[in-house]
């Protein structure tokens, strides 16, 4: 979507050099008093205004756009990025200022760049090159704004144009581990996972909401009944959910470790038949939650973690997790010999 706001300014430098012309011109005249200087010297008072209405009339006719490819991608693949824009004026064309910003959400880089083009009829091309992200990540790339100048180099217009596109740039795959107990350090015995119990519906459990669950989740007449937010959680019949934690740190490459660890960890649970609850600290720095018993939800969840910034305090994390769930087990996410540790 873009959305516009213009903004007109006179360049100074341009203002000054068309004064000291237009001051030469007026002083010949002056001195010789000839029609075809009288001529020059009314063009020269009106070209300013011709040139600004010309570039106000086609400034709409401008739009910017971002192109990604589609899909997910690994870390260090280059990728096509192209930034361009459009113009739908036939026969005019204007210097003109493309400012857009590349950045990583999770890692929180950005990187700020303005490229000056030549934008005539058609499609002019501002930037074409291979994106290459060395972390994992949301990686975003938006126009800002476009400053448009006019052929006498007196008038400016910037106007704010918000359009972008993005692309995730994921874990590695890991070798999966078949055992859990030698992938994650602790983790309690078959009999001790073993579900306790059965309900009518084994797949369905309720429990109390909690920041992150889908609104289409909440059982609104036990809410209404209770007093309390309470939803529906889909689980796999047979095994007791596992609580798992990302607790993420300020090092971006330890950040893709833990990422590459998770992605491995969660495929493995779930390959077990084992539901999971996977949290992590998502925006304003709260602890979100989400269940996940499919492979589609956890690919799902781990884009969305990609799409906030990873630069956290991993003890926050691990505070957070015990106040909200008291007493509960939890994997916390882990790399190196060990894919995660499970703590009772």
């Amino acid at each position: 979507m873009n959305l516009a706001k213009k903004k007109g300014s006179v360049r100074l430098w341009g203002a000054i050099r068309f004064g000291l012309l237009l001051s030469l011109v007026l002083l010949l005249w002056w001195y010789f008093r000839t029609y075809e200087l009288f001529l020059i010297l009314v063009i020269l008072i009106l070209l300013p205004f011709a040139s600004f209405l010309a570039m106000r009339r086609c400034m709409d006719g401008f739009t910017a756009q971002v192109l990604l490819p589609g899909g997910g991608i690994g870390k260090d693949r280059a990728i096509a990025m192209t930034v361009q824009v459009k113009s739908l004026c036939r026969f005019l064309g204007f210097a003109m200022d493309v400012c857009f910003a590349v950045r990583n959400v999770f890692t929180d880089y950005a990187q700020e760049k303005k490229e000056r083009i030549w934008a005539g009829p058609g499609i002019s091309i501002v930037e074409q090159k291979e994106l290459v992200s060395h972390h994992v990540g949301r990686v975003e790339v938006e126009v800002s704004k476009l400053v448009l100048y006019d052929w006498l180099g007196i008038w400016a217009i910037t106007q704010e144009k918000k359009t972008s596109a993005w692309v995730i740039v994921g874990p590695e795959i890991l070798a999966a581990e078949d055992d859990i107990q030698m992938a994650v350090e602790d983790f309690p015995d078959e009999n001790e996972t073993k579900k306790h119990g059965t309900d009518v519906n084994p797949d369905i459990e309720i429990r109390e909401y909690i920041p992150g669950d889908d609104l289409k989740m909440i059982h609104w007449k036990l809410t209404a009944k209770t007093g309390r937010t309470m939803v529906r959680e889909r689980l796999a019949s047979g095994r007791d959910k596992i609580n798992v934690l990302l607790a993420t740190t300020k090092d971006p490459t330890e950040n893709d470790a833990l990422m590459a660890s998770l992605h491995g960890l969660g495929l493995l649970l779930l390959d077990k038949g084992y539901p999971i609850r996977l949290c992590w600290l998502g925006y304003g720095g709260t602890l979100t939650g989400r269940y996940l018993a499919e492979e589609g939800e956890f690919v799902n969840a781990l884009d969305e973690i990609l799409s906030v910034s990873g630069i956290k305090d991993p003890d926050k994390a691990r505070g957070a997790m015990e106040t909200e769930f008291p007493g509960e087990s939890y994997i916390v996410v882990k790399h190196g010999t060990y894919k995660g540790r499970y703590i009772r």
